[in-house]
């Protein structure tokens, strides 16, 4: 009798044991791309899809890239606080991602100008600031309702348009200049890689877009045609959350041999 209580004991603990790993560490590897939509009366441009290469050799997760969020706006019409929700996942399915952002932007493609020299549906269309005394030097942004929790790879994109368009990128504290290309230049385009970001325990990730010198006139524009942001590891409990969980365990397992052994 003592010998089956045992054994159904160690079942139960097993069971157990199995929930807690199970909670503490399910495989996934979510993706989420962004690039922007923002049709020009002067011509269509395609919408962007599949891998991206400079963010593949970064990070090769990121060559899972399929279907990417084309977010919509209006073209060339000023913009605050714009906002998309429930982004997709890199197979297309809906995800409860939401992208915000704070502050005057301004929906700009090219794509139609400079087709003919290097075509770029990613890098030609874009959000514009930090341009013709528009209000906004710097934008802040919000990735909201990610796994809490979680690390993450962000690549960032800046343009490929008319004059240097490059502008600051801070995100948890580490800032990076973000580069952008000329369209007649045939210069590969890069993506700028920011590693082992946390999502916290709500599940967020946010940000701020800075550009670079004076917003008078158009000369230190700042453009930013997208991202992409996978996740590397899974939600992990907090301790609290560990200790209860393991609470559960012993008090499941106690009561098995007490009811075995009665």
């Amino acid at each position: 009798m003592r010998n089956s209580a045992v054994k159904r004991l160690l079942s139960s603990l097993s069971l157990m044991g199995v929930i807690v790993l199970a909670t503490a560490h399910p495989l996934r590897a979510d993706l989420v791309s962004v690039a922007f939509n923002f049709p020009n009366p002067a011509g269509p441009s395609p919408l962007v899809s599949g891998p991206e290469p400079a963010a593949t050799a970064a990070n090769p997760l990121f060559g899972a890239a399929n279907v990417w969020n084309n977010l919509t706006g209006t073209f060339g019409v000023l913009t605050t606080n714009p906002s998309w929700t429930n982004l997709v996942s890199s197979t297309g399915a809906s995800t409860s991602v939401d992208f915000s952002i704070t502050g005057t932007v301004l929906p700009v493609n090219i794509y139609p100008y400079h087709l003919v020299a290097n075509p770029d549906p990613l890098r030609s269309e874009y959000l514009a600031w930090n341009s013709n005394s528009n209000g906004t030097t710097s934008i802040s942004w919000t990735l909201s309702s990610l796994a809490p929790n979680s690390t993450f790879d962000i690549c960032v994109y800046g343009s490929r348009a008319d004059f240097n368009r490059s502008f600051n990128m801070t995100i948890e504290g580490t800032t990076i200049g973000v580069p952008t290309y000329l369209y007649s230049s045939s210069q590969p385009a890069d993506c700028t890689l920011f590693s082992n970001l946390t999502s916290d325990a709500s599940g967020v990730i946010s940000g701020v877009g800075t550009g670079i010198g004076s917003n008078m006139g158009f000369a230190n524009e700042a453009n930013w045609s997208g991202f992409q942001i996978v996740q590397l590891s899974a939600s992990v409990p907090e301790p609290s959350g560990r200790l209860m969980l393991c609470m559960s365990v012993l008090f499941v397992g106690g009561l098995t041999l007490k009811k075995s052994l009665a």
